[in-house]
């Protein structure tokens, strides 16, 4: 009787850890399957988001359509040069082709053209915040050659458009002049800039956004680097605005250093990520019309 109930007691422990056992791996497994299915929808909604409507007509633009190597024609506005020059206008993340209309704007009262590209989000492609976007950029490019009585191209962008003309620039020696505003210094180091501890679920999403948009858009995100790109326009003139309030996680002046001597960098008080020329419009233009033309006649 006493060995029955010995028996019956340690089962009874037996059946007691495996059930501790099996509860904490359906927590495990619940919390993984939880938090990957949060951050996949978070990450597919920063890659795709919504394109907002825009102008249909522009006073003084053109509104034109060009092809890109993806296989989508995207809308632009095209306004003509009075001075020989053309500004490529990138815009940043879940905007249309009207993003860049104040830029636009400003150059033509001093005569520059410039050509602004809807995003590829509004074709139903994902974004790669700046990486992919490369293959608009010279398609702009080549749309503006084309047209009569340009001479010279610089680029211009905003935050994943300033990135993508420091990428795009690299690799397109027609581009003289190059002002990029809010951009980030590596795509890795900004999907994980938040602090966060080692494990914990700020960390775990981080690394998770790292891992979907590596196996969505086929780059790894460390790749996707306008720091390491800056180099490679020297000795090309490189102008970098930056938000006071975003100075230190884009690493501004690193980039200031890598753009090498014929970079200029302005940070902007107290402005964080926008706003640049609704913060300072005298000073924005001031400093964004003689950089383009010491650079370009």
């Amino acid at each position: 009787m006493i060995e029955t109930m010995r028996y019956l007691k340690l089962k009874d422990r037996f059946s007691l850890r495996r059930f501790v056992r099996l509860l904490l791996f359906a927590l495990v497994i619940a919390w993984l399957v939880g938090i990957s299915g949060a951050t996949l929808i978070y990450t597919r909604s920063l890659l795709s988001p919504a394109c907002p409507p825009g102008e249909t007509a522009r006073p003084g633009y053109q509104s034109v359509t060009i092809s890109i190597p993806a296989g989508v024609a995207l809308k632009g506005w095209w306004h003509p040069s009075q001075n020989g020059a053309v500004v490529l206008l990138s815009g940043g993340l879940g905007g249309n082709r009207d993003n860049m209309l104040p830029e636009a704007e400003l150059l033509s009262r001093h005569g520059f053209g410039s050509l602004m590209l809807e995003p590829r989000t509004c074709a139903g492609m994902p974004s790669s915040l700046g990486y992919l976007e490369v293959d608009e950029l010279k398609a702009m490019s080549t749309f503006a050659r084309a047209q009569p009585g340009v001479e010279q191209l610089a680029a211009l962008g905003f935050s994943i458009g300033g990135s993508n003309v420091i990428l795009g620039a690299a690799q397109m020696p027609e581009i003289r002049a190059v002002v990029a505003q809010g951009n980030m210094a590596n795509l890795f180091q900004e999907l994980t800039s938040t602090p966060a501890g080692v494990l914990s679920p700020q960390w775990q999403i981080q690394r998770l956004v790292v891992l979907y948009y590596w196996e969505w858009i086929g780059v790894w995100p460390g790749d996707v680097s306008p720091i390491s790109a800056l180099p490679t326009l020297r000795p090309r003139p490189v102008l970098l605005i930056q938000g006071e309030l975003e100075a230190e996680r884009t690493h501004a002046h690193e980039q200031l250093s890598a753009a090498g001597e014929n970079a200029q960098l302005w940070i902007v008080p107290g402005v964080g990520h926008g706003g640049y020329l609704q913060a300072l419009p005298g000073e924005y233009e001031r400093r964004v019309i003689e950089f383009l033309n010491r650079s370009l006649f």
